[in-house]
């Protein structure tokens, strides 16, 4: 079924199941943990093209049930804008490029970030004259890894913390964004031939376990408090980090 063989297709809709509940606790994730595991059975286009679908689906979900979208449009517009140019951009190259060097740099920062902010929290939010030039940095820089691997969350992941947003609005802003690149990102990877007549209905498929990962997950978010969400958020930016440096290596 979907050209893969039925012990294929288990593996492929409990990793995006799983990586579903981490999006529904914290607005983002399922490509990051689904690609870690399906990586390990399926080539690494076939990887991409799997949660391209499921990304744009969920996304669309949580932007548009998570309450009003023109505050943070507003307010995020430099970093959505600079998003989605250099996404565009990066995912038509992704074929040709290598990305080890890339992930290697940021995969250090993004360990790094996390642990400092585990170890000693910031007691103050960005000042605005920081966010002038922070929030189109770290829409290019997210819009540059997205293009080459999907995962497009660290460098805006860690912009948004700290502004150290309540936990409801950090889902309505990631939502918004989120959906502003997946919808460019199907469109390039159609375009490269990632997403193509034969992995198409997988990726229609993998949004069944996607989506009830997210209902999973949505249910134990309302069940925790901001401390403990702000500390999942860093577990799970720790993580990609280190899944970072690995693919930069290995």
């Amino acid at each position: 079924m979907f050209g893969v063989d039925a012990q294929t297709l288990a593996l492929i809709s409990a990793a995006i199941f799983i990586g579903g509940i981490v999006k529904g606790i914290s607005g983002l994730g399922l490509p990051i943990v689904t690609i870690a595991i399906v990586v390990n059975f399926v080539s690494a286009p076939m990887a991409l093209a799997i949660v391209v679908v499921p990304i744009l689906v969920t996304n669309l979900w949580q932007a548009f049930r998570s309450g009003d979208l023109l505050e943070p449009a507003r307010r995020f517009a430099p970093m959505i804008i600079c998003f989605v140019i250099s996404l565009i951009v990066t995912a038509h190259f992704v074929v040709k490029f290598d990305p080890k060097t890339l992930f290697g740099i940021l995969g250090g920062c993004v360990t790094i970030f996390t642990l400092s902010n585990l170890i000693r929290p910031p007691v103050t939010v960005l000042s605005p004259a920081t966010q002038k030039w922070a929030a189109p940095l770290a829409g290019t820089l997210g819009g540059i890894l997205g293009g080459l691997s999907t995962i497009w969350g660290p460098p805006m992941m860690m912009y948004l913390m700290l502004l150290r947003l309540p936990k409801d609005t950090w889902v309505r802003v990631i939502g918004l964004v989120w959906t502003m690149g997946a919808i460019p990102l199907t469109l390039s990877y159609w375009a490269n031939g990632i997403l193509n007549a034969q992995t198409t209905p997988l990726s229609i498929y993998a949004c069944v376990p996607g989506m009830l990962g997210i209902f999973v997950g949505e249910a134990i978010r309302k069940r925790i408090d901001q401390e403990t969400f702000r500390k999942f958020l860093l577990f799970a930016l720790f993580i990609i980090g280190l899944n970072l440096i690995r693919r930069a290596v290995f």
